[in-house]
């Protein structure tokens, strides 16, 4: 019998993201991919921001991957 696979939940995907987004920043050491690595950032600790309103103010209203 095969096992169960875990799925990926949001906060896995948003965590692999920002790991991803970092290593770019790192690597590149361009100011703009550290731009992006900070807004994976914020997007997986706006997840755990109870308040709507006060998420989207200070880790936007979207969830572009900009």
């Amino acid at each position: 019998m095969a096992e169960p696979q875990r799925l990926e939940t949001r906060l896995d995907r948003l965590w692999a993201e920002w790991i991803e987004f970092r290593d770019i920043a790192v690597k590149s050491g361009d100011m703009q991919d550290g731009i992006a690595a900070g807004k994976a950032w914020s997007r997986w600790l706006a997840e755990f921001v109870p308040d709507r309103g006060i998420r989207q103010a200070v880790h936007g209203a979207g969830q572009s991957q900009e």
